[in-house]
């Protein structure tokens, strides 16, 4: 991975995340802000960049049950892991981070002549890489930064051992050209990708994500709430309007796109609130009614998610159409709104009536039985809302 490192640059060690950690502790009542001078102490001593330190400072307060200052909760799974091991440890974590300040090379100071510490290599020549946030079947995904503005992004990278796989270097850049063809509010907004120039190593950068529809539900069983539905009916129906509104211009697009694996991993919230759907590593463009784009997998890695995927995709996967991703919405209904516990039952939904027509119509077994379009699904699950909302209020 030497190669990915010198296009992308390192994410954060666990040396890194313990010295900060310690910073914060130590100014957990300080302004978090890139001219602070415990943010600049820090940045010199890592060779990282002051926003980049502001964003840990602020994943840190996400996770810190002791202050009201919550930023940001899109930390990796290392960042939260480091904080649950040291937050009831400070002592020992004061002890540890000054001898792995010790070990360290001699901190670099910062002067007029080189503003920028930062001697690690940039995605893009650009975005410093923070997190290592998720990966799918092809790609490992990351939180960065980009230097010149302290915007924050995702940056999705193809993973090492699948940069010799034809197939799976066709998929990946096959989703950059998906994203790159669609425009709405409802979709994973790709800023930029390198498709012309890194063949071996291609990447693209994206909209950062708050939380996913899963961890969102993780946090409401966290939370003392295990009990499902998991959000009121209004939020319920807000994910569900966005997520079928972006499948509906999927499908309406100049080169009609199925998704093929809509799930609540792939159900992300920006952190304007809006719901957007994402990964299209199986997505397939239908040019027409007889040319069609797609792959079949040899390790059946392309079925999609255990009950989102269709009984077709299993049968023949090349051949899916649109409701496909029709009978994926409906277990998406059932999943927002059912009071049952999964997998899904045909016999004891958990639904109320008006909504349980819909999700059997959506995921019978037979396409043709099934809505024909996400319009007419969306037009029962208006008339549908309506009478449960009645119910509700």
């Amino acid at each position: 991975m030497e190669t990915v490192a010198r296009l992308y640059g390192h994410p954060w060690s666990e040396r890194e995340y313990v010295i900060a950690l310690h910073f914060y502790f130590e100014n957990r009542e300080s302004p978090r802000h890139e001219f602070a001078p415990y943010i600049r102490q820090l940045a010199a001593l890592l060779g990282r960049t002051p926003a980049s330190i502001v964003m840990r400072m602020e994943n840190y307060s996400s996770l810190d049950p002791e202050t009201s200052l919550h930023g940001l909760a899109n930390a990796g799974p290392l960042c939260e892991r480091v904080f649950g091991e040291w937050v009831k440890r400070k002592d020992h974590l004061r002890s540890c981070a000054e001898l792995l300040i010790r070990e360290s090379s001699a901190p670099r100071t910062m002067s007029l002549f080189e503003p920028d510490p930062v001697d690690l290599p940039k995605a893009f020549n650009k975005y410093e890489l923070l997190d290592h946030i998720g990966d799918g079947g092809f790609g490992s995904v990351f939180s960065c930064i980009e230097i010149s503005t302290g915007k924050k992004y995702a940056i999705k990278i193809i993973k090492g051992d699948n940069r010799f796989d034809k197939e799976v270097l066709h998929r990946f850049c096959r989703e950059m050209r998906v994203l790159r063809s669609v425009q709405s509010d409802q979709v994973i907004r790709i800023h930029e990708d390198n498709l012309g120039s890194e063949e071996k190593f291609p990447a693209f950068v994206m909209d950062l994500a708050v939380c996913s529809l899963t961890g969102l539900f993780e946090r409401c069983r966290g939370e003392g709430n295990p009990e499902r539905p998991f959000l009121s009916v209004t939020a319920a129906a807000e994910v569900f309007r966005s997520i079928s509104g972006a499948v509906a211009t999927l499908h309406k697009n100049k080169v009609k796109i199925i998704h093929r694996d809509i799930n609540p991993n792939n159900v992300l919230q920006l952190d304007n609130g809006t719901w957007v759907l994402a990964d299209f590593s199986l997505a397939k463009f239908v040019h027409s009614a007889t040319s069609e784009t797609t792959f079949v997998t040899r390790t059946h890695m392309g079925w999609g998610t255990a009950y989102y995927a269709a009984p077709e995709q299993y049968r023949d996967f090349k051949r899916t159409d649109e409701r496909t991703d029709i009978y994926a919405l409906g277990i998406l209904l059932w999943e927002l709104f059912s009071e049952a516990w999964p997998p899904p039952d045909m016999t004891k939904t958990g639904l109320i009536g008006a909504l349980e027509a819909i999700f059997l119509k959506a995921t019978h077994r037979d396409p043709s039985a099934r809505y024909q379009s996400v319009l007419e699904m969306q037009e029962a699950f208006e008339k549908a809302m309506q009478f449960v909302q009645s119910v509700h209020d």
